[in-house]
């Protein structure tokens, strides 16, 4: 009878608090939060002000036939120059630090086509050029016509070779031709235009060919085209391929801002639609800035705690006051120096967590395809990009959002591992992060055996707060499977009739395996793998499974929905899962009924339904909802709404 009430309680809660959701965000005076973005930025740039440049070491090559790693190297050189040129001062330095950059890469030329260097801060080159240099739109002639001229040069050598016609046809590939990583291939894109946009109006490139025997003139018109279309695709069929990737995302996003910035009024307008389609998918599913949910491409420790310095983290900060100051780095450049603001009902979900209620997100994602190459002697100049197919289902992402934690996984069919593309196997990342100040967590994970990647490493099942999930057999490079769990922000674990409870801030969880046994491991625990290589988890617990492939149940429920711990444990001790031959079977503290299929030959199911991979909506909130294909998307919450319409 008290199982009945709780369930009762929690889908009163879900109307309760959805409707809270609609009536507490216009308290926020989100214009006036937005509105703090010039004043965050400058005192970020003014923190900085009257230091010397500080170099990044210079690194090897990071692997036979490659180019340096110098990436940290021009990323350093890009916030020494941006912050002096946005202050004004050390003109002369800045300008040297720039021709510096520019010469290691004319010096070094196997650097320009290493995919882990140049292509990373050339955006940034040219948005300084076309804000300070000979004819800059913020202050002109900070930079000088001699170094425009230098800084120019190893972006042409980039673009001639890496820059083609076909690679920027929309008609067949419809934008999912993905060369080297969705990251990388966004960046690439970015250079391609821009530098096509400054060179069809200088003499020294007009009229000069790129390797494919077309001109600056033809590849800008080329790129404007795709890019209108890249965006009008993830409207229409998913966002992100590496799904919740804190590091991988801002990447991808962080050249948009100067198509927003300095191209043509469409492709304006569509940088600044698929720029708040970017920031709602990032604010409904964050707390404090810590990004919840199912995601993919997220390695070694980042699996276990944010960095608050890098990736999405300066951004929460420059829009929304979430989070704290960063220190200038180089890769927020184009974000801090950009035009673009989110729109004030993305600020009110950023900011009105507890407004936000308690809701489910739903979102279809690209995964399936054929893996292409990237030889390393080519690097982005690759010819065989990944193909990724849009005419089937395979993943379902799944959040469970309640002030106090967002519990999230991608649903995923147990598929064999050619079937998806690296971006999307790679590193998949579930669990629950918690409301509160020390970003406390609890992650199931199969560990990589070389202590960097597991690709398609395992499936899982959740509806509501109640996550199950199991190893893969058609894994690659999977160890055990573990449950991790952070050691701020929770509670000592305490075991009772085989399940491992703990408590958080506003959240009680529970663990429990319905095969095998489990053992402990506590504290900063380093792997080390065969290879040499380690891995070290930040100061936590870690659960290791006895038994290679048994499911794993997690289960949280907000502190509001019960009255103490013992009523959580109570009610979770008698919901007792049930194995069926291969099938497992659970009442979940919710009331739902999911199964899994340990043998894999069975779609997983929810209240005797089989998880949909392919619904109707691809985002589907009680903010963000998009059909598929259609690309129209509403940004909601309470009277604020946002329509996006792509295909105009």
């Amino acid at each position: 009878m008290q199982m009945v009430r709780v369930s009762m309680l929690v889908v009163a809660s879900l109307g309760v608090l959805a409707h809270r959701a609609e009536s507490k965000g216009a308290d926020l005076a989100p214009e006036a939060v937005l509105a703090g973005f010039e004043k965050r930025v400058d005192v970020m740039f003014r923190a900085e002000s009257g230091k010397p440049l500080v170099r990044a070491k210079k690194q090897k090559p990071l692997g036979p036939g490659r180019g340096n790693y110098v990436r940290a190297y021009s990323h350093s050189i890009m916030a020494f120059a941006a912050r002096c040129l946005y202050l004004g001062e050390k003109l002369d330095e800045a300008n040297a630090a720039i021709v510096e950059n520019a010469q290691h890469y004319l010096d070094n030329p196997r650097d320009i086509n290493d995919r882990d260097s140049f292509h990373w801060h050339a955006d940034i080159v040219m948005r300084l050029i076309e804000m300070y240099g000979t004819n800059g739109t913020r202050h002109r002639g900070r930079i000088t016509e001699a170094t425009e001229a230098v800084a120019l040069r190893p972006i042409w050598l980039y673009a001639k070779m890496c820059s083609w016609l076909g690679k920027a046809e929309v008609e067949n590939s419809q934008t999912w031709d993905i060369y080297g990583s969705e990251n990388h291939h966004s960046m690439d894109f970015t250079v391609n235009w821009h530098f096509s946009k400054l060179a069809k109006d200088r003499p020294e490139y007009k009229t000069l060919a790129y390797d494919d025997d077309a001109t600056a003139e033809e590849h800008y018109r080329a790129w404007n085209d795709y890019f209108v279309a890249y965006c009008r695709e993830r409207a229409r069929k998913g966002i992100c391929v590496e799904m919740r990737s804190d590091g991988y995302n801002a990447t991808l996003i962080k050249g948009f801002y100067n198509f927003y910035d300095f191209g043509d009024p469409k492709v304006r307008r569509s940088a600044g639609m698929l720029l708040d389609l970017y920031f709602a998918y990032w604010a409904e599913e964050q707390i404090d800035g810590h990004m919840g949910g199912g995601g993919s491409r997220i390695k070694g420790s980042n699996a276990f705690h944010q960095n608050r310095n890098h990736g999405n983290a300066p951004l929460a900060w420059f829009y929304f006051g979430i989070g704290q100051q960063p220190t200038l780095s180089g890769r927020e450049v184009n974000a801090a120096l950009s035009v673009y603001r989110p729109p004030a009902v993305v600020a009110v979900i950023a900011l009105d967590v507890e407004g936000r209620g308690r809701y489910e997100v739903r979102q279809r994602v690209q995964g399936l395809g054929e893996q292409g190459r990237s030889d390393p002697m080519v690097s982005i100049a690759s010819k065989h990009p990944s193909r990724l197919r849009t005419d089937g289902g395979g993943i379902l992402r799944y959040s469970f959002c309640d002030p106090a934690f967002i519990l999230g996984t991608p649903m995923v069919e147990a598929r064999p591992l050619s079937d998806w593309v690296a971006i999307s196997s790679q590193s998949r990342w579930q669990g629950v992060v918690f409301a509160g100040e020390h970003d406390a967590r609890i992650v199931p994970l199969v560990r990589p055996k070389d202590n960097r990647v597991a690709m398609n490493a395992q499936w899982s099942v959740q509806s509501k707060g109640c996550l199950i999930t199991q190893k893969l057999a058609t894994h690659r490079g999977g160890a055990e499977m573990n449950v991790w769990m952070s050691d701020k922000g929770l509670s000592t674990p305490v075991e009772q009739d085989g399940i491992v409870f703990v408590e958080a801030e506003g959240a009680w969880a529970a663990i429990r395996f319905p095969v095998g046994g489990f053992t402990w491991k506590e504290g900063s625990y380093t792997y080390k793998a065969e290879t040499g290589s380690t891995r070290t988890t930040p100061p936590g617990r870690i659960m290791v499974l006895q038994e290679e492939y048994a499911p794993v149940i997690l289960e949280v429920m907000a502190k509001r929905d019960l009255s103490d711990f013992d009523a959580f444990k109570a009610i979770v001790k008698r919901r007792s899962p049930v194995m069926d031959g291969p099938l497992l079977k659970c009442d979940t503290i919710y009331g739902d009924q999911l199964t899994l299929d340990t043998s894999y030959m069975r779609t997983p199911t929810i209240n005797g339904q089989p998880v949909n991979y392919a619904p109707e909506k691809v985002y589907d909130s009680p903010f963000l909802n998009a059909d598929y294909d259609s690309g129209i998307v509403t940004i909601s919450k309470g009277d604020r709404i946002k329509k996006l319409d792509f295909c105009r």
